[in-house]
C-alpha cells in the first residue's frame, strides 16, 4: 500500500469520444464510462447495500484515499489499472465515515487526517488528475461517507460535463437507462434506494447541473425513475426542488401519474418551508388530472417499538420491528439536534436475523420499549427540529412512515416546557414536594443513561484548554458554556421522558423524574444546584482531560 505524499504530475486528461445526437446529460455522462467501470459500479452498489462497518477493522483512511487517487491518475495516464480497486469502496466509505465521527468527537488525529485528505483531493482536482467519471465517483464516495463535497470538485465535474456535451456534436444515440445503470433489481425497483443512488451521483455537480439531470430523468417516462426523482422535492437547494416539481407537472400532461406519487407529495408537503409548498401544490394539481387508480399498500404487522435515550450530542434513534408475511423487517430513524438525519427500512429478514439485530441493539445502545403513538410524537417533534434548523428530512422517511401505517405527520414546534407540561399533566404529589423533587434530581443524575451525557467539540476544547485544574474547568463550563445550552439539556430530559412514558408502567417514575429535572433546567434555576448538570460538567471535563 502506497503512503500518501507527493504524486507525479498527471498526464493530460483524455477527451470523451465524440458521437452524433443530443442526449440526456446524465445518460451521456455514464455513456463515457468503459464497460468494466459500469460493471464495477454495479458491484459497488451491490456490496455497499447493508454494509456494516463494525464488522471490520477500519483501515487507514488517508492511505485508502491516496491509493484511490493513484488509481485514478493511472487511468488518466492510460495505464492498465487494476479494476479490483473498486472493490475497496465499502472500506473507503467506512473509513471516511468513521474518521468524520471521531473528528466530531474531538479526536485531533482524526481532524489532522481529514485535513490531509482534503489536501490530497485538492491536489488531484486542481491538477486535473481526475476524469469526469472519477470526479463523479469521488463525489459519491464522499456523499455516502457523510462528508461535505468540495466546491472545486463540483466545479470541475460540471465543467467536465459541459465539455463532454459540447464535444458530443449533438448527435450521440440515445442509450436506454437500464443499459447504462446495471443496478441490482432490488435497487432499480425501489424508488427510495434509487433516489439515494441518484442523489450520491449528483453530489459531484453544481446545482444547475443537478436541475438538468432531474428534469431529464423525470421526463424519461419510467415509473420507478419518476418515483425516485420525486424525492428531490426535499433537496437542500430550493431551485432543484422547484425544477423537479415543474418537471413532474409537465410529465403528468403526457402520461398517467401513479396515485402513490401524489400521496407521497401530499405527505411531504407539510415538511417543506412555505415558499416551496406552492410549487408542490401546482404539481399535485396537474398530476391529479391524469392520475391512476389508488393503490392500497399492504401493512406489515407491528412487533416492537424502541427508542434510544439521547446521547450527549442530542442524537437519538427510533426502531420498529415488523413482520410482513413470512419475512421480517426493521425500520429505523436517526434524529439529531437539527431534526431527522437518516431513515431506513431493512426488509426481507429472517426471524433469526431480526432477533440478532434486536439483541445487538439492546447490548450496544441504551434503549427503552415504547409504543407507536410515542414513535409518531417523537417523529413530529423531530420534524419540528428540521423546520427550525432549515434542514429537510431524507426522502426515505416516507418509506418508514408508510411501513408504519402512520397518517399525516405535521412538524411540532413544542418547546421543552410544552413537552414537560404535557408529561406532568394531571398533577402528582412529587411536583410540589421539595423532598420528592430533590430525590428526582439525585436519581436522574445517577441513572445509567446519564453516563452518556457530556459535551464535546471544538468549542468546548477551546474554552477548557487555557484553564488549568479540573475544578476550575468544571466551574468555567458551568458558568459560561452550559448556561447557553440550557434549552438543549432541558430538551434532552423532555425527549427522554417522553420515550420512557410510552414504555409502560415500569418506567413511569423515571419519566416523571426526568420531566421534573427538565422543568427546573428550563425554568432558569441555577445550574450548579442541579445534580444532572454538575454530572454533565464533570463528565465533559474528564473526557477532555483524557484526550489531552
Amino acid at each position: 500500500m502506497k503512503k500518501p505524499g507527493k504524486r507525479p504530475a498527471p498526464s493530460k486528461t483524455r477527451k470523451p469520444a465524440a458521437g452524433p445526437g443530443e442526449v440526456n446529460p446524465f445518460l451521456d455522462l455514464l455513456q463515457q464510462a468503459e464497460p468494466d467501470l459500469l460493471q464495477a459500479l454495479e458491484q459497488v452498489i451491490r456490496d455497499g447495500a447493508g454494509f456494516d462497518p463494525r464488522m471490520f477493522d477500519a483501515p487507514d483512511a488517508v492511505e485508502l484515499v491516496a491509493e484511490y487517487l493513484d488509481f485514478c491518475e493511472a487511468r488518466v495516464a492510460g495505464n492498465d489499472a487494476d479494476m479490483e480497486q473498486f472493490e475497496q469502496y465499502p472500506d473507503l466509505v467506512s473509513a471516511l465515515s468513521d474518521l468524520q465521527i471521531r473528528a466530531n468527537g474531538g479526536d485531533h488525529l482524526a481532524r489532522e487526517d481529514i485535513a490531509e485528505i482534503n489536501d490530497l483531493l485538492d491536489e488531484a482536482i486542481d491538477g486535473h488528475a481526475l476524469q469526469l467519471i472519477d470526479l463523479v465517483f469521488t463525489g459519491k464516495v464522499l456523499s455516502d461517507a457523510g462528508w461535505d463535497i468540495p466546491q472545486n470538485l463540483r466545479q470541475a465535474a460540471s465543467k467536465g460535463l459541459r465539455e463532454a456535451r459540447s464535444g458530443a456534436g449533438g448527435d450521440a444515440p440515445h442509450v436506454p437507462l437500464d443499459e447504462l445503470l446495471p443496478l441490482p433489481r432490488e435497487i432499480r425497483n425501489n424508488p427510495f434506494e434509487l433516489h439515494e443512488f441518484f442523489n450520491s451521483i449528483f453530489a459531484a455537480f453544481t446545482t444547475d447541473a443537478v436541475q438538468v439531470f432531474c428534469v431529464e430523468l423525470a421526463a424519461a417516462g419510467k415509473a420507478e425513475v419518476a418515483q425516485a426523482i420525486t424525492g428531490f422535492i426535499l433537496h437542500p437547494e430550493a431551485d432543484v426542488a422547484a425544477a423537479v416539481a415543474g418537471a413532474l407537472a409537465s410529465s403528468a400532461q403526457a402520461r398517467p401519474t401513479e396515485s402513490l406519487m401524489i400521496e407521497r407529495l401530499v405527505r411531504i408537503r407539510p415538511w417543506l418551508p412555505q415558499n416551496r409548498q406552492s410549487h408542490v401544490d401546482a404539481a399535485i394539481k396537474a398530476m391529479r388530472q391524469n392520475a391512476g387508480p389508488p393503490i392500497k399498500l399492504a401493512q406489515p404487522k407491528l412487533i416492537k417499538c424502541l427508542a434510544s435515550v439521547c446521547d450527549g450530542s442530542g442524537t437519538r434513534s427510533l426502531y420498529v420491528s415488523q413482520r410482513r408475511g413470512g419475512a421480517y423487517q426493521f425500520a429505523t430513524v436517526m434524529i439529531k439536534t437539527a431534526g431527522i438525519a437518516d431513515a431506513i427500512v431493512l426488509s426481507g429478514m429472517t426471524k433469526t436475523d431480526m432477533d440478532l439485530m434486536l439483541r445487538q441493539l439492546k447490548s450496544s445502545v441504551l434503549s427503552i420499549e415504547t409504543d407507536l403513538a410515542g414513535i409518531a410524537r417523537m417523529l413530529a417533534l423531530a420534524l419540528g427540529e428540521n423546520a427550525a434548523s432549515g434542514k429537510l428530512p431524507p426522502f426515505k422517511l416516507v418509506e418508514v412512515v408508510e411501513s408504519l401505517g402512520l397518517g399525516p405527520l405535521l412538524p411540532s414546534s413544542d418547546t421543552p416546557a410544552d413537552i414537560i407540561s404535557s408529561l406532568l399533566e394531571g398533577g402528582h404529589p412529587e411536583e410540589t414536594n421539595p423532598a420528592a423533587v430533590a430525590r428526582a434530581h439525585k436519581e436522574v443524575a445517577e441513572s445509567d443513561f446519564a453516563e452518556q451525557w457530556f459535551e464535546a467539540g471544538e468549542a468546548v476544547e477551546d474554552l477548557l484548554y487555557p484553564v488549568k485544574g479540573h475544578e476550575k474547568r468544571v466551574m468555567k463550563l458551568m458558568k459560561t458554556y452550559l448556561e447557553e445550552r440550557r434549552q438543549f439539556w432541558a430538551r434532552q430530559c423532555a425527549i427522554s421522558a417522553l420515550a420512557l412514558r410510552g414504555s409502560g408502567q415500569v418506567n413511569l417514575s423515571l419519566s416523571r423524574q426526568l420531566a421534573l429535572v427538565g422543568r427546573d433546567i428550563a425554568s432558569g434555576a441555577a445550574l450548579d444546584k442541579i445534580p444532572l448538570m454538575q454530572h454533565v460538567a464533570q463528565q465533559t471535563v474528564r473526557s477532555f482531560e483524557a484526550r489531552l
